[in-house]
């Protein structure tokens, strides 16, 4: 496995060729290496919402999470690759919206009848939705998924933007119902809270939770245990577990290789295959590169060379530091949004 600096190493070096595409012809002859491997084409879908540039960090904002806006970039990498062989597809990603990830899902399972998603570190939300999609996923100790239990966000009375677990919501409203029931002098004290509570909010929390373990549930039995006698009583739980908010007490809790294979996830650890592990890795670093050392916060990508790639167009720093990137707390799948950025399509780039 190569090292964090080596692979720096090999961008610098193009940088003082005076290669300023030096980023993607590393990192595209990382992700042929995989190729080589799997002997599947592979796609990258990663977003920087793990990054160390404060100057970028306060405006990506909305735009790393999954929106329908993503349904043109798989088009674009999916459109052009073979159908009978299978995909794997890299995920990086802090969710964003289910209603898009099904529809993503959709486009990918009208063209492709076996997907393999590989978690080199996180995949959360409905990137873990989106992730429940495939027939395998592949994972080491550093991956992660997580809760798919849906956030609502709201406005308050006073014009404050809230973001909340819908089961949390549902769970308080019943803990005031009971309180208020047992002894009506405590309804003053639950007054200014209850004013949050918009008419059609705890339908609504019913609705997305809903959603959540449908989605899941379906495309589990449908793919990853397809053929399996078990495969509606499998799906259901693991779709229920994972929606469960009162599991895992936070929405951005960690779910392990360990606790996906004794949920019964189809989960390959890539420790047990060292060369695919190896290539796998070196593809991430290169990819972190690339969302530290640029205006990319969005990567859709196939091992062509064809990309729909989101730039912002803002002075970031183009020579790799010498130091790794440090990880800082993962963004809300939700934040204020940034302005308008400029898209770049890119499409058969040499890799060199």
């Amino acid at each position: 496995m190569s090292s964090w600096n080596s692979i720096n190493d090999e961008i610098v070096s193009l940088q003082n060729q005076k290669r300023p595409d030096a980023f993607d012809v590393v990192r595209r002859k990382k992700m042929k290496a995989v190729q080589e491997i799997t002997g599947r084409p592979l796609i990258v879908y990663a977003t920087d919402f793990i990054t160390p540039n404060p100057i970028k960090a306060q405006f990506i904002g909305n735009l790393v999470i999954i929106s329908l806006a993503d349904k043109d970039g798989f088009d674009e990498v999916t459109r052009n690759l073979p159908r009978d062989i299978g995909i794997d597809i890299l995920l990086h990603s802090p969710g964003g919206s289910a209603e898009a990830t099904e529809s993503i899902v959709a486009l990918l399972r009208d063209r492709f009848s076996y997907i393999r998603f590989i978690i080199p570190s996180v995949a959360k939300s409905a990137a873990t939705m989106l992730a429940m999609s495939g027939e395998q996923l592949l994972m080491d100790e550093r991956s992660e998924l997580g809760p798919t239990d849906p956030q609502m966000i709201f406005t308050t009375q006073d014009g404050r933007t809230i973001a909340a677990p819908a089961q949390a919501i549902k769970d308080q409203f019943k803990t005031a119902q009971d309180e208020i029931n047992a002894d009506p002098r405590k309804l003053p004290s639950w007054v200014p809270i209850l004013g949050w509570f918009g008419p059609s909010l705890l339908e609504q929390c019913n609705n997305q939770l809903a959603l959540a373990k449908e989605l899941v549930s379906k495309w589990l039995e449908s793919y990853m245990f397809a053929g399996d006698e078990e495969a509606k009583q499998k799906a259901e739980k693991i779709a229920e577990h994972l929606a469960d908010h009162n599991n895992f007490r936070s929405h951005a809790r960690r779910v392990g290789i360990s606790e996906l294979q004794a949920l019964g996830v189809n989960v390959l650890d890539m420790r047990t295959e060292p060369g695919l592990h190896e290539v796998v890795r070196d593809l991430y670093t290169a990819i972190t590169l690339t969302l530290s050392n640029t205006g990319a916060y969005k990567i859709v990508e196939n091992s062509n060379g064809e990309a729909l790639i989101g730039m912002l167009n803002i002075n970031i720093q183009q020579q790799p530091s010498q130091a790794p990137p440090t990880a800082i707390a993962p963004t809300s799948p939700v934040a204020p949004s940034p302005p308008t950025p400029n898209r770049q399509t890119r499409r058969k780039k040499t890799i060199m």
